[in-house]
């Protein structure tokens, strides 16, 4: 399998949806597990298939290719990232500062691929 060359990874943050919550309208709150740091070589999709797939969404997206030995289950559906700098520094509740959510991670035969799409309003 070829590995990207680490001067193209960049420090990102995940965290886990580990649940939903009510809150006191009834309104379903997501709870994140801590954010934990990985580095991957993230970056604004470009090939025609993608930007067909996601439309006019397409500028709000983000991919990474990352190994399936090492991630495999790690990553799925809802969970939140930190990208283009943010961290999770300062936060009262985790996923609070995060600003893209994963869609479900694809198994492709020796690796994973992630497409991260930007939270509204972050």
């Amino acid at each position: 399998m070829f590995l990207l060359k680490k001067k193209w990874n960049k420090e990102i943050w995940i965290a886990s949806k580990i649940g939903v919550q009510e809150d006191d309208y009834s309104n379903d709150i997501a709870i994140y597990d801590i954010p934990k740091k990985y580095e991957m070589n993230v970056q604004p999709i470009s090939s025609s298939t993608d930007i067909q797939e996601f439309g006019e969404n397409a500028k709000q997206v983000q991919k990474a290719v990352i190994e399936y030995d090492k991630y495999f289950g790690i990553f799925k559906e809802f969970d939140v990232a930190y990208l283009d700098g943010v961290n999770p520094e300062d936060e009262k509740v985790n996923g609070q500062n995060a600003n893209y959510r994963l869609y479900p991670p694809r198994n492709q035969n020796k690796c994973i691929i992630l497409y991260f799409e930007r939270l509204t309003g972050k």
